[in-house]
Parts: structure tokens; C-alpha cells; sequence
């Protein structure tokens, strides 16, 4: 199994995201507070995702035509023609799949999100008129995008990938015994 990135490194990667993330929406909400604690938010989530997603060392010391190769095969939910190949892509795809994905969960949750932007929107037009239906609408537009398009987009990618390792691990490592 390929190892993980260090702790340094994600844990500056989180400080950097958090201190960007912090700072944008300290001054888009004009306050300090609401930077920081975004930011800090904002920062670990992001430390957690680089740590499961990124981590992995399965394509290290592989030149630029491998990687490519097997990302390719990654995207395509094809097998690696090269044997070579076939142990970087099925370690590489475990860290991958590693990367928690809950569909349900986050259905939840911008559901909620688009039920409070449609309650923002209630209460700005009964307070300000059709201008007031300006407040949630970004909120409304995000989530459904998040619910129709990303979510199942990310899917059914994870899918590809995982059927890119069934036929690596079929055409390569079973084959030849390898299979740890």
C-alpha cells in the first residue's frame, strides 16, 4: 500500500487554504471573526481532504507519460496496459477511494442549504421586495448545482476509477500472482 504524504506538508497546505479562505470571507462578511473561525474551519476540512485524497505516494517515482497513463486509465475505468503500471494505478485508486464520499449526507446538507436560502429569499422580498429575493438566490443556485450536477458527476467518477482497478487487477495482478 503506498504511504501518505507527511503531516508538515498537509498541515501547511490547511494553513494556507485556511489563512485564503479566512481573509476572503473576513472581508466579504467585513468582519474579522467570521474570518478566523471560517478560516480555521475552512483550513482543517481542507487538511483532511489533501490528507485522504493527495497523500498518496503510489505514482512517486514514476515519470510524467506513466502518470499520465495511469490517471488516464483512472479517468476512463480502463485497465493500464503496461504491467508495470498495474500496481501504482490499484494503489493509487485505494488512496483515492480511501477519500470519504457520503452522497446521502451531503444530499442532506445542501438540501438544508437550499431551504435556507429559499427562507432568506422569503424574508427578503417580504421585507424589501423582489430586491430581497437577490439574498438566498446564490445560496439556492449553489446547492442544486451541488445536488444535480456535482454530486452525481463525482459518482459516477468514483465508479470509473473503481472499475479501472477491477480490470487492472484482472488483466495484470491475477494473472501473474501478484496480488498482495
Amino acid at each position: 500500500m503506498a504511504q501518505r504524504m507527511s503531516y508538515g506538508k498537509v498541515v501547511l497546505g490547511g494553513l494556507l487554504a485556511g489563512a485564503v479562505f479566512g481573509v476572503s470571507q473576513g472581508l466579504l462578511r467585513d468582519n474579522v471573526w467570521v474570518g478566523l473561525v471560517m478560516g480555521v474551519l475552512g483550513g482543517t476540512v481542507l487538511a483532511v481532504v489533501l490528507r485522504r485524497s493527495l497523500g498518496s505516494t503510489a505514482l512517486r517515482g514514476l515519470d510524467r507519460g506513466r502518470r499520465r497513463a495511469v490517471t488516464r486509465a483512472m479517468r476512463r475505468g480502463e485497465s493500464v496496459e503496461d504491467p508495470r503500471l498495474a500496481r501504482p494505478l490499484v494503489d493509487q485508486v485505494d488512496a483515492v477511494l480511501a477519500t470519504p464520499f457520503p452522497v446521502k449526507t451531503m444530499r442532506v446538507v445542501f438540501a438544508l442549504l437550499c431551504l435556507l436560502g429559499l427562507v432568506v429569499m422569503v424574508l427578503g422580498f417580504a421585507d424589501e421586495g423582489a430586491a430581497g429575493l437577490l439574498g438566498g438566490s446564490p445560496l439556492v443556485v449553489i446547492s442544486l448545482l451541488m445536488v444535480f450536477v456535482v454530486l452525481p458527476l463525482g459518482q459516477r467518477q468514483r465508479e470509473r476509477i473503481r472499475r479501472s482497478q477491477e480490470a487492472t487487477r484482472e488483466r495484470h495482478l491475477t494473472s501473474s500472482g501478484d496480488d498482495r
